[in-house]
């Protein structure tokens, strides 16, 4: 539960961190774009990693309070998680020129 707890905030802070535009926790690729494409690949990764640290944080009280049961915590994190993450690889691979930033 405390490391998808943790889990959640990082991805919070990382999207408050691309928000505010800061390039501490950005890879070396990024790094080397210019300032004005760099702005834009991390405003387009704002809404993303907000979204999934806040499903992360929802799904640890949700479960920690016996809300939903394991099968049902499967098929909704599939459901919500896998989207978000094909969303974020895509935006990746349009801005960077690879799915994962290194």
């Amino acid at each position: 539960m405390f490391f998808q707890l943790l889990l959640g905030v990082f991805m919070i802070i990382y999207a408050l961190s691309h928000a505010m535009k800061s390039t501490i926790l950005l890879g070396k690729r990024t790094k080397k774009m210019d300032r004005g494409a760099r702005q834009i690949y991390q405003k387009g990764l704002v809404a993303p990693f907000l979204t999934l640290g806040i499903i992360f944080i929802f799904f640890t009280f949700a479960t920690e309070a016996e809300i939903i049961g394991a099968t049902l915590f499967v098929v909704l994190y599939i459901v919500l998680v896998l989207p978000i993450l094909i969303w974020i690889f895509a935006h990746n691979k349009k801005h960077v020129g690879y799915y994962f930033e290194l």
